[in-house]
């Protein structure tokens, strides 16, 4: 505190406050009000004024609320609290102007205008004029305030024009409770701007024809579908809930309405020609006739409903009719499965498998055939190569084998048929005359006469063919041959493998030009001093190490 500053602008809050509590004169309370440091001691000042300009100007002007409110609870001016109670920034200092308000046009405004609805709320209690009320009623901001003013209104036709056109339900069922007036509520149940409220009315009848005419009103026209939903459950006219269910723009109303339905002639109508799909199905769900489910079975276009329909038909006719005549292939497949003619059946798959546009569906059908006519067919003819190659891995025909293996135009399918085949004379010409390597070998690798084998193991052309016959091979000699001489080490290799003749392991494990084919022999050789040799000289690491490794494991047995 400087030398010339009072003692109630004193740096320490205490003294401050203290120094207040002694001043008597008006003029420096009033400065003190206006300009003292801590708010506690311009408070303290505030407490011991009394004059309203002053008040006012603090009221109005202190930055802080605490100070503000301490003000306003010594106003007197009714134009200065409406002001405050209506503009203050802080609503505990609106609240202090409304509790020093009593004129009841005041508070009527401060309760329709004021921006906090506690302030609006508090106002509306201590207003007891009926119109001003009704004015609060109507044209408050905070519908819990219009909601305060409605509960203290006695007037029927006053409460009744709210509970028609209040936007907010709780204002508008507040309203309603508060009706007594038949002809008030009849009112309302007819004209009011809201379902729900209009439903609440109608409870209140003991006329059901009545109530149930609000009901269907609101069920159809309400713009809120949660309404439109509380007027359907009430309903019980079939004719009304058939039309909801049919129409109404929202799905869980038309499910609701639909759900009340009994009627078995609309709840067919409904299964084929309801628009939503929940719709039909629950309708569908509670048919029980087999001409219509055998209908729904051949020509719905939803796959639900067909397989659904198929489930719940038992007898043989119903079915038959929809194995032969049903649109769709994925009903006909399930349908073929519950024949007792299993011919029958079988034709069933092949024609769907032939003539669906689904290929997946064809798919299915031809999986579940059986019948070697029909699989032959899908064999030799059919344009994918997987189908045919498909129907050759559950053929046993050989003849149909045999004219797949030699004359299918994919390699892949001849293939598939050869390791089906068992006619040594066919597997031999298939073998020799293939125009694809990966068939011949596999009709190769069929044979069994070592001399036919050897002959490929030595002159054919293409390795894998010849390999193919040196593993089937099991004479020495020729096998002995193919490892001399087969300029491909690949072939050796694998003859190498089926070689048991020591001499040979020894000089091929020594001398053949390639690293691989010498570790194969070398995995064969049984003689120390070979092994020694090639574990000491091998030009090749790998080779040397596994020559190596196997003296070791021979030296300790």
């Amino acid at each position: 505190m400087g030398l010339d500053s009072p003692e109630w602008d004193n740096t320490d809050k205490k003294s401050a406050i203290e120094a207040v509590g002694r001043i008597t004169d008006e003029e420096i309370l009033a400065r003190v009000a206006k300009e003292a440091y801590w708010r506690e001691a311009r408070k303290a000042a505030i407490e011991r004024l009394t004059d309203q300009a002053v008040l006012e100007d603090v009221a109005k002007n202190d930055g802080y609320s605490y100070v503000r409110r301490a003000a306003v609870k010594k106003l007197t001016d009714r134009q200065v609290l409406h002001d405050i109670a209506t503009n203050d920034g802080h609503r505990y200092v609106r609240k202090a102007a409304v509790e020093r308000l009593t004129d009841q046009e005041v508070l009527a405004d401060v309760a329709k205008n004021t921006n906090h609805w506690r302030v609006s709320e508090m106002a509306v209690a201590k207003i007891t004029d009926n119109n001003y009320l009704a004015d609060v009623a109507k044209k408050a901001c905070y519908w819990k305030s219009r909601k305060a003013a409605v509960k203290k209104i006695t007037d029927q036709d006053m409460l009744a024009d709210v509970a028609k056109n209040d936007w907010c339900y709780g204002v508008s069922r507040a309203a309603v409770k508060r009706l007594t007036d038949k002809d008030s509520l009849a009112d309302v149940a007819k004209n009011g701007k809201y379902g729900d409220v209009r439903m609440i009315v109608a409870e209140k009848f003991c006329d059901q024809i009545f109530a149930q005419a609000v009901y269907a009103d609101v069920a159809k026209i309400d713009r809120y579908s949660y309404v439109r939903r509380a007027a359907v459950e009430r309903l019980t006219d079939q004719l009304v809930l058939a039309d909801v269910a049919k129409n109404d723009e929202d799905s869980d109303v038309r499910r609701d309405a639909f759900e009340k339905l009994t009627d078995q002639q609309a709840l067919a109508d409904f299964a084929k020609n309801g628009g939503d799909w929940y719709v039909r199905w629950a309708a569908f769900k509670r048919l029980t006739d087999r001409v219509v489910l055998a209908d729904f079975a051949k020509n719905d276009v939803n796959s639900g409903f067909r397989r659904d329909a198929v489930e719940r038909l038992t007898d043989q006719d119903s079915l038959a009719d929809v194995a032969k005549n049903g649109k769709y292939g994925d009903v006909r497949i399930i349908v073929a499965g519950k024949l007792s003619d299993p011919i029958f059946a079988q034709a069933v798959y092949a024609d769907v498998a032939k003539n669906d546009g689904n290929s997946d569906v064809r798919w299915a059908a031809f999986n579940r055939l059986t019948d070697q006519q029909a699989l032959a067919d899908f064999a030799k003819n059919d344009e994918n190569m997987h189908v045919r190659r498909a129907a050759v891995e559950r053929l046993t025909d050989q003849h149909v084998l045999t004219d797949v293996a030699k004359n299918d135009r994919d390699w892949y399918v001849r293939w598939a048929a050869v390791k089906k085949l068992t006619d040594r004379q066919v597997l031999h010409d298939v073998a020799t005359n293939d125009g694809y390597s990966a068939v011949r070998a596999a009709a190769v690798e069929r044979l069994t006469d070592q001399s036919v084998l050897a002959d490929f193991a030595k002159n054919d052309e293409d390795l894998h063919v010849r390999r193919a016959a040196v593993e089937r091979l099991t004479d020495q000699d020729v096998l002995a041959d193919v490892v001399k001489n087969d300029e491909n080490w690949f072939v050796r290799r694998y003859a190498v493998k089926r070689l048991i003749d020591s001499p040979v392991l020894a000089d091929v494990a020594t001398n053949d030009e390639s690293w691989q084919v010498r570790m194969s022999a070398v995995i064969n050789l049984t003689g120390q001093n070979v092994l020694a040799d090639i574990a000491k000289n091998d030009s090749d690491s790998d080779v040397r190490n596994a020559a190596a490794e196997k003296l070791n494991r021979l030296c300790t047995i």
